[in-house]
């Protein structure tokens, strides 16, 4: 059965157009395409179109692929861009690999159209699930670190290092702390004689140390931006 393959194909050829057309048919695609040789029109297409990959001629009367790859750039999808031209010089080819197409084929050699398609259709779904991803996890991350500012409970989070890298506005609230060698009060049965006012959020100038004083008691050192503090037990 055929796939069926939305192809937008920048091409001023009907001909050459419909050797495209033809040959994706006979890799087992069903093309849906319009053909496009002008930035107006490319634009339109763009615009009212759900396009799955872009097959651009490189030299046109009118219009270029390098400027017709902008446009697809400039449209904000991540849309394969294959050139399909005669022979041009490899200088040209180097140029255009590096504005952002993703392959360039010669037009009297197509057997490589249907396995480069393939191939950039592939490569086009791993970016968008590697986007959806980390679309994900930053969601993820801003409802946990606003659960966390707005818990009504103290929370500290340290590393494997046992340095703090996160503590929310209830944390700061309660052991209203002070800089160090000022009178602080007793939190929990801690004496507290610092605080930095630190933000619901990952901090690599956050950090924390323990050592145990000559009375035996534990000491807590919390470093931030405005220098250490230190917590005793």
């Amino acid at each position: 059965m055929s796939k069926p393959l939305r192809v937008l194909i920048v091409e001023d050829s009907e001909d050459d157009a419909e050797l495209l057309v033809r040959e994706l048919c006979r890799g087992g695609y069903k093309p849906q395409h319009a053909r496009v040789d002008t930035a107006a029109a490319m634009t339109d297409a763009l615009v009212g179109g759900e396009w799955e990959v872009i097959l651009a001629d490189y030299y046109m009367p009118h219009f270029d692929a390098l400027a017709a790859l902008q446009l697809a750039r400039d449209s904000g999808r991540d849309l394969p861009f294959i050139i399909v031209s005669g022979t041009i010089g490899e200088d040209i080819a180097v140029e255009a690999m590096k504005a952002g197409a993703h392959d360039y084929l010669v037009k009297g050699h197509l057997a490589r159209l249907v396995p480069a398609v393939e191939r950039e259709l592939r490569e086009a779904e791993v970016r968008r699930a590697r986007r959806r991803t980390e679309r994900e996890l930053l969601e993820s991350q801003l409802k946990f670190e606003a659960l966390l500012e707005n818990s009504p409970h103290a929370v500290v989070i340290s590393d494997r290092q046992g340095r703090i890298v996160l503590v929310n506005r209830e944390t700061e609230r309660h052991l209203r702390l002070q800089p160090r060698g000022a009178a602080g009060p007793k939190c929990g049965g801690a004496d507290a004689t610092a605080v930095p006012p630190v933000a619901c959020r990952p901090s690599p100038e956050l950090s924390r140390r323990a050592q145990r004083p000559a009375n035996g008691r534990r000491a807590l050192a919390v470093r931030a931006a405005q220098g250490w503090y230190g917590i005793s037990r």
